[in-house]
Order: C-alpha cells, then sequence, then structure tokens
C-alpha cells in the first residue's frame, strides 16, 4: 500500500545533556532515546528497509566492504505480549554476523548480534544491533572499531499509531506514527561527541529517507553490478585501492584534482579487470587480454592496467605532464593522432574509449573493422558526432535528457556495427557513468557494417560518415 499523505522530516535530538537524554525501561534494559520523529510510512516499509540494511550494511557504514552472515535464526513460537515493562521478551528473529572492514590490514572485523523485535503491548517494532567482542570480557571505549557506535547496544525503533483519515476512501490513512533511535550506553554517564552526533543524525535521517521512498514504491533508476558480480568488482577495487591511491594521490603532477582521477581510474579498472577476468574464466584461459586505450587523457587508466600485467598501450593528441612518470615505470604512452575511418587493431582484444570525446562514436566502427574478435567499451561524455563536431541531435525528440539522448545516438552506430550493446552503470564519481559495452555480436553481422555506412573525408579533411 502506498501512503498518501507524507510527514515532514522534523526529528528531535537529545544531545546536549544528560538529562535531555531520555531513558526508559524496556525489555530488563534501561534505553536513552537519542532521537525520534513523526512519519508517515508504515510498519511495512520500516522491516524492508532494516532487512536490506542487515545484508548490505556498506549502505549504512561506509567503511565496512561487507558482511557475512553466521547464523540466522528464527522464533517460530514467540510471543509478544508481555506484562508491563518489565517482563522479558524474545526476539523474533536473531542474525549472528561478521562486519568485514575495506581497510582489513587497519580495521578490526567485529562480530555483531541482529535481533528484530515485536511488542505488541507498545505497539512498537524495533531492531537491536549488540557488538560481540570475542577477547574481551566487558565491552570498552577502545576495544570497539572506530566505524562502530561506542554503545553496549544501538536500537530503531519503529511506533506504530495510525489512524484513518476523514476520507472516504479506505486506502488513504496518515499513519502519523514514530521512530526513534535509542542506545545503551557502555557507561551510566556519557558523552556523546560531535563525531557521533553527526554520525546519528545521518543514519536518522537515511533511515527516514529510506522507508519513505520504499513506502511510496520508489525503484532505483540506475542498477549497477549487471555486468560484473559486485563482490568480484569491491574486492579488485580494494585491492587496487591499497596497491596505487596513496601512492598516485602524493605524486600527482597535473593541475587536476587528484582525488576524482585517481579513484575515478582506479574504479574503471576495477570493473574492466573483472569483467576482462570473468572472460577468461569463460575461455578457460590464462592468456591476459590485450588492450588499446584511445584518447588516454593522463594515462592513469593505461598505467594501472599495464601495471597489472596487460599489455596494451594509450594514445593521444597531446603528451601529459604525469606521462614520465608513468612511462618510467613500464607504462606505453603515445602522443600522436589517429583517422578512425583508415585505423584498424587486428592484433588488439578491446579497445578503451575513456571519456574519448571526439573517439567515442568512431570505437564501435574501428571494433567491428578490425577483426571479428576484437571487443570494446565506451563511457560517453562530451557530445560529438562522427564529423568530429559537436553532435546537435538532428531531428529528435528529447525526452529523457541530452546524456540519454546521445547515448542512444552511439547505441544506434553500435548496432549498425553488428554488436549487441550491453550497458552497465559504473561506480564513479560521475553523472556520466554508464559504459556501453560491444563484445558479442549478431548472426549475420559480417557486412552489416559495409551496408550502413558510407565513409569519406570532405574538403576541409573532416571525417564524414553517413548513415
Amino acid at each position: 500500500m502506498t501512503d498518501t499523505v507524507s510527514t515532514k522530516f522534523e526529528p528531535k535530538y537529545y544531545f546536549a545533556n544528560e538529562e535531555e537524554n531520555r531513558s526508559r525501561l524496556w525489555n530488563n534494559k534501561s534505553w536513552c532515546t537519542i532521537a525520534e520523529a513523526n512519519v508517515s510510512f508504515n510498519l511495512e516499509a520500516f522491516w524492508k528497509v532494516v532487512e536490506r540494511w542487515t545484508n548490505e550494511v556498506h549502505l549504512v557504514i561506509p567503511p565496512i566492504e561487507r558482511v557475512e552472515i553466521i547464523n540466522d535464526i528464527e522464533n517460530k513460537t514467540y510471543d509478544s505480549t508481555h506484562d508491563e515493562c518489565l517482563a522479558r521478551i524474545d526476539p523474533i528473529r536473531s542474525i549472528n554476523r561478521k562486519l568485514i572492514p575495506k581497510r582489513k590490514n587497519k580495521d578490526d572485523e567485529l562480530e555483531e548480534l541482529v535481533e528484530y523485535y515485536i511488542d505488541e503491548n507498545l505497539n512498537e517494532s524495533r531492531v537491536v544491533y549488540t557488538p560481540i567482542l570475542a577477547n574481551s570480557k566487558e565491552l570498552l571505549h577502545e576495544n570497539i572499531p572506530f566505524y562502530y557506535p561506542k554503545v553496549t547496544s544501538f536500537s530503531y525503533v519503529y511506533k506504530e499509531c495510525g489512524q484513518r483519515t476523514s476520507s472516504n476512501d479506505d486506502s488513504e490513512i496518515d499513519y502519523q506514527s514514530q521512530i526513534f533511535i535509542e542506545i545503551i550506553p557502555l557507561l551510566q554517564s556519557f558523552e556523546i561527541t560531535d563525531k557521533m552526533k553527526y554520525a546519528y543524525k545521518q543514519l536518522f535521517k537515511k533511515l527516514y529517507k529510506w522507508c519513505q521512498n520504499t513506502s511510496m514504491g520508489y525503484e532505483k533508476r540506475i542498477h549497477h553490478d549487471l555486468l560484473v558480480p559486485k563482490e568480484l568488482y569491491k574486492n579488485t577495487y580494494q585491492r587496487l585501492k591499497n596497491k596505487y591511491a596513496t601512492d598516485l594521490v602524493r605524486n600527482w603532477t597535473e593541475k587536476t584534482d587528484p582525488i576524482k582521477f585517481v579513484f575515478e581510474d582506479i574504479a574503471i579498472a576495477s570493473w574492466l579487470i573483472s569483467i576482462w577476468e570473468l572472460e577468461r574464466v569463460e575461455q578457460k584461459s590464462s592468456i591476459l587480454q590485450s588492450f588499446i586505450d584511445l584518447g588516454c587523457g593522463n594515462g592513469l587508466l593505461t598505467f594501472i592496467l599495464s601495471s597489472e600485467g596487460y599489455i596494451g598501450f594509450g594514445i593521444d593528441s597531446r603528451k601529459r605532464k604525469i606521462w614520465d612518470v608513468f612511462i618510467e615505470k613500464g607504462a606505453k604512452l603515445i602522443e600522436g593522432t589517429i583517422q578512425p575511418n583508415l585505423i584498424t587493431y587486428p592484433s588488439i582484444d578491446w579497445i578503451i574509449g575513456n571519456h574519448a570525446d571526439e573517439l567515442v562514436p568512431w570505437i564501435p566502427i574501428i571494433s567491428s573493422k578490425s577483426s571479428s574478435s576484437t571487443k570494446f567499451m565506451v563511457i560517453p561524455c562530451c557530445f560529438y558526432s562522427l564529423s568530429g563536431s559537436k553532435y546537435t541531435f538532428p531531428n529528435k525528440t528529447i525526452t529523457s535528457g541530452r546524456y540519454k539522448a546521445y547515448q542512444e545516438y552511439i547505441e544506434d552506430i553500435i548496432k549498425k556495427c553488428g554488436f549487441i550493446t550491453e550497458i552497465d552503470w559504473l561506480r564513479i564519481p560521475s553523472t556520466k557513468n554508464v559504459v556501453l559495452v560491444g563484445r558479442k555480436r549478431v548472426d549475420n553481422s559480417k557486412n552489416i557494417l559495409a551496408d550502413a555506412f558510407e565513409v569519406d573525408i570532405d574538403k576541409n579533411n573532416s571525417i564524414m560518415l553517413l548513415i
């Protein structure tokens, strides 16, 4: 059911002093309420979000890479009622999980007990998180990893108090319910630091936003990991980041922002290496793929791929200062121009177009002409046509944005070249994160290119291609 009335998020926080930390006894334990808010979403939305966060904890705690479920036990005979607040209530579900941090060489893993409760007497549902420290008899502040709240237990609570609206339509319900964050502090006397205040506020805001969107039937427009499994990508990304990031950022010689370019190209390299690993498994081959990076720019992607053992080179019309560093370390980078209507690379396995500007629409054509086994990937960015001029979207009704319209233009070229277009969304800090892949061809693609295109050069030496 979709809620028709939405409550504005106006949270109350109880951080300032001990008097403001409201305490109450629940399940024989003293809990401190540190955040509360009225909400309009229903209980089903709350549990959907809790369940997803249980299995994908990195969505809530970014320093966590993944979670391992040790055991998951449902209590099918639980009794959700009790006499007042002093009686014991059992969880309806108990999950032991292990939090695996991204920085494995710096941060400790943490085992955690996650318990789901339904308290019908109080009309509450809650999930309780309790850290388990195997090598310590008691929970101490210094024993808990930095990424985890310094508490004995932590809880999200949903208190249901929905009322029918005055509408005659029974489907309309104003759910004026409440959500809370409650904690059991490590010590009776405690102070919430500014850092933890910020963390609690972000968690509470995220809980509200996710539940509200879930209740409204929100679905993501972008779906990552369509061609590469998430775990394979994440493991590859973490390995490459640990291996290259610090040194690259520290020794960046370009005027551009090293944080953006280093981590973006590490992410792209991780995706490529992952898809190539899957390809080798499918082909039962141990030979690493060869590549050419057309319009390689600063050469970083070529450097990373070469450093990982892949044979290939990058080419760009202008040399960058940092090339000398990469060339000294073994990367092959060439300053030069190409005539895309004439060039082919029959011995190359993959042609890469990483924000390759004018070359992006040509890369499917070059790949198709190179050999029957040549594959490609392109990340469209700036809008260029096959003539090298800006693409002007001729005779095209734009309904989903210019970037989507340009993507469709490139997809049309890919199709005419005889490839089956595959699409993925890269995990990079850019809104232009679509990658178009051509690695499969239609059965009758042999003569498609010759039939679909007429290539010529006009009197101004501009490359012309008529479709």
